[in-house]
């Protein structure tokens, strides 16, 4: 198997060439590459390789801007420090993805998992697919009206959400609190699980909005939010422990 490494720090590149050693698969590492502006030299040369291992944050910039100048037809296994990507579009057309820092075992699944696929998808990937959902989630717009004014908030900018009289409301990072044209529900399908929880019926919180955590009675919690909520923001119990599983960052499937 000739793989392809790229990535810009040199000690993870050697943990990554140990690892692959260790997956008793016969392995030749044909280059390890630290740049955009390196990677598409690289395959504008022709090389070919079997599988690619790709952190998506490179020296110059986010890897996708390679798959806007090159052709990539390789399967990848995405690499990454930052679990506020939408990292289930790497599921698409058997792409796996690794967290940093690299497990050994997670590795030699994803090994498995190629060499599992190979045969049905001929080695193409749909990257413009991936690349869209990559920066859907984070970019994703919800309107609403305000005063006859259409206004607009970024998922980036949402603190929490709730649903409350007919109506869903946004509370923004700086404390702006705006009606949108959406239910909970629209709105959580397009927001990054890694990111977003919903509590309960009427609330979808921002991991980072979360100031602290409270026991309650009936196994329950109560959230303290910032901005404030000006009430309890109540975990159902049939909540409770997925909210706990999705703090650690394992979602369910």
């Amino acid at each position: 198997m000739r793989v392809a490494i790229f990535e810009d720090e040199i000690h993870n590149a050697e943990r990554l060439m140990q690892l692959l050693k260790q997956s008793n698969y016969p392995i030749e590492v044909l280059a390890v590459i630290g740049s955009v502006a390196e990677g598409i030299r690289w395959m504008e040369q022709g090389h070919a390789a079997d599988l690619i291992l790709m952190d998506i944050q490179l020296s110059d910039g986010n890897c996708f801007e390679l798959f806007k100048q090159t052709a990539v037809k390789t399967p990848i296994i995405f690499t990454t420090a930052y679990d506020n990507f939408a990292l289930q579009a790497f599921k698409v057309n058997s792409i796996d993805y690794l967290m940093k820092p690299i497990d050994a075992k997670e590795l030699k699944q994803a090994l498995d998992k190629y060499q599992q696929f190979k045969p049905a998808t001929g080695n193409t990937i749909n990257i413009a697919a991936i690349a869209e959902e990559f920066l859907r989630r984070d970019s994703a717009r919800f309107i609403g009206r305000l005063n006859n004014q259409l206004i607009y908030v970024k998922a980036k900018d949402i603190a929490w959400l709730q649903f409350v009289k007919g109506v869903t409301y946004v509370t923004t990072n700086t404390n702006q609190k705006l009606p949108l044209d959406y239910s909970l529900d629209q709105i959580e399908k397009l927001l990054d699980r890694h990111q977003f929880f919903r509590i309960n019926r009427q609330y979808i919180v921002h991991i980072d909005a979360i100031r602290k955590i409270l026991t309650y009675y009936n196994s329950r919690l109560i959230l303290q939010l910032q901005p404030d909520a000006g009430v309890d923001v109540i975990i159902s119990r049939e909540r409770v422990a997925d909210f706990r599983n999705w703090l650690e960052g394992r979602l369910p499937s």
